[in-house]
């Protein structure tokens, strides 16, 4: 069942996955990136930001 990356942050004491989302303003899911638990929030930021500004140009911070 689903994927095998699963992973352990010991900073959150977060074991599995993680999920993280960017929505607009009406807080429609705009994009979503999920990813072993060792990964770092900033690494996976990037990543799903790039993935973003990639598919909707005019997005803006």
């Amino acid at each position: 069942m689903g994927g095998s990356e699963r992973g352990y942050d010991g900073g959150k004491k977060v074991n599995g996955r993680k999920r993280h989302i960017i929505v607009d303003t009406l807080g429609l899911v705009v994009a979503v990136i999920v990813h072993a638990a060792n990964l770092a929030d900033s690494t996976s930021a990037r990543m799903l930001l790039a993935e973003t500004s990639y598919r909707e140009p005019t997005l803006e911070h």
